[in-house]
């Protein structure tokens, strides 16, 4: 046996045996991480192998509606692009079907995207997945966002319901809301957080109708200055971004709340998680 054949068999075998947990357990776990029935809770996620859980994504999907109940909200990102920017997506020209559109944010969330009773954001490059109580009101007017994570879209509703932000194998970098984070505080970026031209795309919405969207999207510029990783020290340094383990799968969690106070207590005492453009030299 090959020394790579070996450490994949001995990863198999901890996956069955030490690292084993199941649904059950999942549902304990994510009550210690503060998920408790009527909460809302958002879910970045990977299914990764060996990652010890007894199960299908199937399953890790009904323990999360089991942790939050009938009476809370489960949401998922569903961005139907992988590997791209969103302008990147729209100038491919491709509709976001509501209906048929997968959700490239991985297997648990195309999963959660096809079980019962979930609707799903009519955003035409950030559309959310929402299942629960409020659902429907809370994906509502998507579509009309200009800015898919601004103050007008479901991203701030996680704000005012005080969610909870958790990365399954999913890292913080995943986190969709830090988006809304920036949005709040653009007025403090060393750039200009959007392309100052809208791009157009188009939703096709639950009954096969078109609508055109006009939306912005993130500068290239900003994403090459963006410095996440002094944010992560400030949010774990303040005790706010959590990281744990269950079998062999790495939690994260935040709360929308803490995640927007603390980032924006971080660029007020002179900290910031964007460089500054290198100046340009005279001619």
């Amino acid at each position: 046996m090959s020394v790579k054949a070996l450490k994949q068999w001995v990863r198999q075998t901890a996956a069955k045996t030490v690292w084993a947990y199941g649904p059950d357990k999942l549902v304990r776990q994510l009550k210690a991480c503060g998920v408790v029935p009527g909460c809302t809770l958002i879910v970045h996620s990977s299914w990764l192998p060996f990652n010890g859980f007894q199960g299908k994504p199937a399953d890790v999907v009904r323990a999360l509606k089991e942790a939050v109940g009938p009476e809370g909200l489960l949401v998922m990102t569903s961005m139907p692009y992988h590997n791209m920017s969103s302008a990147q997506w729209l100038a491919k020209g491709k509709p976001m079907n509501v209906r048929r559109s997968p959700s490239m944010m991985g297997l648990i969330s195309e999963v959660f995207r096809r079980s019962e009773h979930v609707c799903r954001s009519l955003s035409v490059t950030h559309p959310l997945l929402a299942w629960g109580r409020d659902a429907e009101a809370f994906i509502e007017g998507h579509e009309n966002a200009e800015k898919p994570f601004g103050a007008a879209s479901p991203f701030a509703r996680l704000l005012e319901r005080d969610a909870l932000i958790l990365g399954f194998d999913a890292p913080f970098a995943s986190f969709t809301y830090t988006h809304f984070v920036e949005d709040q505080l653009a007025s403090t970026l060393p750039c200009a957080l959007y392309e100052p031209d809208n791009r157009p795309g188009v939703v096709i919405d639950r009954n096969d109708r078109q609508i055109d969207c006009s939306v912005k999207v993130i500068s290239a510029q900003a994403n090459s200055l963006r410095r996440e990783s002094r944010l992560v020290e400030h949010l774990e340094n303040t005790g706010v971004l959590h990281v744990g383990k269950i079998g062999n799968t790495r939690l994260t969690w935040i709360r929308a709340a803490d995640h927007s106070r603390e980032s924006a207590r971080f660029v007020s005492t002179g900290g910031h998680f964007f460089d500054a453009p290198a100046a340009t030299p005279n001619a």
